[in-house]
């Protein structure tokens, strides 16, 4: 069994609460999961100072796992900010490999400098290829952009460009999870065998419709997968999805802006 807690969109410097960090900090103290994963948007303007005072606040996160892995979000390549990821953080890319665990987690960039619009490119797509041509019982893709559009999540087109490539690719290789930030609402999609994975904000304020701050506790076990959704504020435990057999048995519903339409009174026919 591989337990991963994904957190993502922390935006220090724009709406982040310590408290919520707090408690991010001390559940996974508390839960020792296998690996952190977070996927992007650290700070909110890619600027010096804050990938400088972000630093402390991630240190508190890797003395609390064994393996972190981080990958940059569009906010964080703000001002030229992937310098200053790569200075304070990490590379843009990286591969995370537990081999007890029999998992490998490869983390790519889809931030471009200054762009709200994501791209992973060829490059980055021949990469993924290359790292995940492995035989591993859990193969996981870690990215910032979304990769399908999530209803009711603001007008605001910023999906990966080149999303049916990475589609594509994650079912040619039969990959088992691929997990994502950016729109800060937690959801799912099931595509034959790959699970897409989105994430809210976990440390911040800037939650959309009614969502609380949380955090993504993935348990994988043997070609089953369990997403518990976790609360920042009060740490309560909500199932989001679950795969057993390789058949979807269940997906947290969510009100959708389709719901609020067919509710309402201004279609009279």
């Amino acid at each position: 069994m591989t337990e991963i807690i994904q957190i993502s969109d922390l935006h220090y410097g724009s709406e982040f609460r310590d408290s919520y960090f707090d408690n991010v900090v001390q559940y996974i103290k508390d839960n020792n999961p296998d690996a952190v994963v977070l996927t992007g948007d650290i700070v909110h303007k890619g600027r010096y100072n804050q990938y400088q005072n972000i630093v402390p606040y991630l240190q508190r996160i890797k003395d609390s796992t064994q393996n972190f892995l981080a990958i940059p979000g569009n906010h964080d390549a703000k001002n030229n900010g992937l310098i200053f990821f790569e200075k304070f953080i990490g590379p843009r890319r990286s591969k995370l490999v537990l081999e007890e665990k029999k998992t490998i987690i490869v983390g790519v960039c889809s931030a471009k400098d200054d762009l709200s619009v994501g791209e992973l490119g060829d490059e980055q797509l021949d990469y993924l290829g290359r790292m995940l041509n492995v035989e591993y019982e859990n193969r996981i893709i870690a990215m910032h952009h979304h990769a399908i559009a999530v209803p009711y999540s603001g007008r605001k087109q910023t999906t990966l460009m080149d999303a049916g490539e990475l589609i594509e690719l994650a079912l040619l290789f039969k990959i088992d999870l691929v997990i994502m930030g950016h729109k800060h609402i937690p959801h799912a999609y099931v595509i034959g065998p790959t699970t897409f994975l989105y994430c809210g904000t976990s440390t911040s304020d800037k939650v959309r419709a009614d969502e609380s701050p949380s955090f993504n506790h993935i348990i994988l076990n043997e070609g089953d997968l369990e997403v518990q959704l976790v609360n920042s504020i009060t740490l309560e435990k909500t199932l989001l999805l679950k795969r057993k057999e390789g058949q979807t048995k269940f997906v947290r519903p969510r009100k959708t802006r389709i719901e609020h339409l067919l509710k309402s009174e201004v279609w009279d026919i």
